[in-house]
């Protein structure tokens, strides 16, 4: 078997879903493939891949003068403990002298401006020394470069970075300061991320026109750690790993980095841009990879790809490409009719108030009373229904919330009294499964999801009918 088949075949074997798959080679587009229900026209999350473009925007505010990257950071946070040696590539390079790492996961749920986790971090070490994998410390960048240049870093990429690309369509998360989120929060489509990492391959340089300043490819690409491991997230903080933790790539400027020269933007649950600038290639890959498999999605490219691009032949993907736009399907296994009916819940860990359902004519309406206000879904009982939703579902969302998501919702009845409800979550990685076990004058609200940094299912939660 060729080795893009071989690894597709591998990951779905692992549960490992993907969305995308591009594939760029010698200036020529020669894989443009998605899978059911994601589209070319569909902006993706980005999660960590998001650092590289923080780190980029760095590069261009270097070139224009506005800092160095020898710069102390604490002279950009006046008042602040930071350790005076800490400067501005230690960000960069993520050898912050903390102890340990944080995610977007819990900064996200902070009321105020999310620079201050990382101020209030105490460093252990001697920054510049020993590699510590942190979201606060990309989103530190990213609060630098507002404060020099005078407005937040997705403004500031779009002149200088995202128009010369044609990238049009993206939208960045931004702090309750009103920073954009360096370590995450991008989300662009899968096609502007490739041509991102085709400008670096480049070398900056994107339709005869320099981009990037010269010379930050080779910087940012470079090796400056040799052995970077991430750690394992417990829920609260990214665990250091151990003294005999094996490390399969290093680190450079937001990008991890191979021996081999080999470079990515890398993201949580399996967003990976990849460059190969000894084959002149780039792969970008979106998908849905639970933890920890997606940790080992880099190592399964890098592979998969060397070999590939080692010859001058063009896979053939078809049948990959037939089974992958395939809905999934949603054929009931009774038939259950029900009228309106609806529930009052009582305090639960699912953040749900009260519940309506309404089977008619095909359709399953669903009515739902949260922590964030009301929420309408319709699904296709049997089929899907696209619709945009701001229901609550940051618990199993690695702590993403959105006020008008774009889902796709169906429906099935699983057994007598059971119906399923699922949510396919256009522009992420996220598919939430709820089951609904009507029981007598009650009704039990299950709720679980493909992937998250912490738990994938809430616990049951019991609504009574309302008189």
């Amino acid at each position: 078997m060729k080795p893009i088949e071989s690894l597709l075949d591998t990951l779905a074997a692992r549960g490992m879903r993907v969305h995308s798959l591009l594939v760029h080679r010698h200036g020529e587009l020669v894989h443009d493939l998605w899978q059911w229900p994601h589209e070319p026209s569909l902006r993706h999350k980005l999660h960590s891949a998001t650092k590289s473009f923080t780190a980029t925007a760095v590069g261009f505010a270097e070139a224009e003068g506005l800092l160095e990257l020898e710069d102390p950071v604490a002279g950009f946070f006046p008042g602040s403990d930071l350790d005076a040696r800490m400067r501005v590539r230690d960000l960069l390079t993520m050898r912050t002298g903390h102890a340990r790492g944080l995610s977007g996961a819990t900064t996200r749920l902070r009321k105020t401006g999310w620079a201050g986790e990382f101020l209030e971090e105490p460093v252990v070490d001697r920054p510049g020394r020993g590699f510590r994998y942190s979201s606060t410390t990309s989103h530190v960048l990213s609060a630098i470069v507002q404060e020099v240049a005078g407005e937040p870093v997705d403004e500031y990429l779009r002149p200088r970075l995202f128009e010369p690309l044609g990238a049009t369509d993206y939208t960045w998360e931004r702090d309750p300061a009103g920073v954009s989120s360096g370590g995450n929060g991008l989300s662009l489509r899968p096609r502007d991320l490739l041509s991102f990492g085709v400008l670096y391959l480049q070398d900056g340089v994107w339709e005869g026109r320099r981009v990037l300043p010269a010379g930050w490819v080779r910087k940012a690409s470079g090796l400056h750690v040799r052995k970077a491991v991430s750690g394992e997230w417990n829920g609260t903080e990214l665990v250091p790993p151990g003294p005999d933790a094996v490390a399969d790539s290093g680190y450079g400027y937001q990008f991890w980095v191979g021996e081999n020269g080999v470079y990515s933007a890398s993201g949580l649950f399996g967003q990976e841009c990849m460059v190969f600038p000894d084959h002149g290639g780039v792969v970008v890959v979106t998908g849905a990879m639970p933890d920890p498999t997606y940790h080992d999605l880099p190592s399964m490219l890098r592979s998969a790809f060397r070999e590939a691009f080692s010859s001058d032949e063009v896979e053939s993907l078809a049948q990959w490409v037939t089974r992958a736009r395939e809905p999934e399907p949603l054929e009931s296994v009774v038939d259950s009719p029900l009228s309106l009916r609806a529930f009052d819940f009582e305090a639960d860990e699912q953040g749900v108030r009260s519940l309506s359902v309404e089977v008619d004519a095909g359709v399953v309406r669903l009515g739902i009373e949260d922590d964030r206000g009301t929420h309408k879904i319709e699904h296709g009982l049997g089929e899907w229904m696209r619709q945009r939703t701001g229901v609550s579902v940051w618990r199993l969302h690695h702590s993403y919330q959105e006020d008008a998501a774009p889902i796709l919702a169906g429906a099935r009845w699983a057994g007598p009294g059971v119906l399923d409800l699922t949510w396919h979550f256009l522009e992420g990685p996220f598919i939430d499964r709820l089951t609904l076990r009507f029981e007598g004058d009650d009704v039990v609200l299950e709720h679980r999801v493909n992937c998250n940094s912490g738990p994938t299912e809430l616990p049951p939660a019991r609504g009574t009918a309302r008189a």
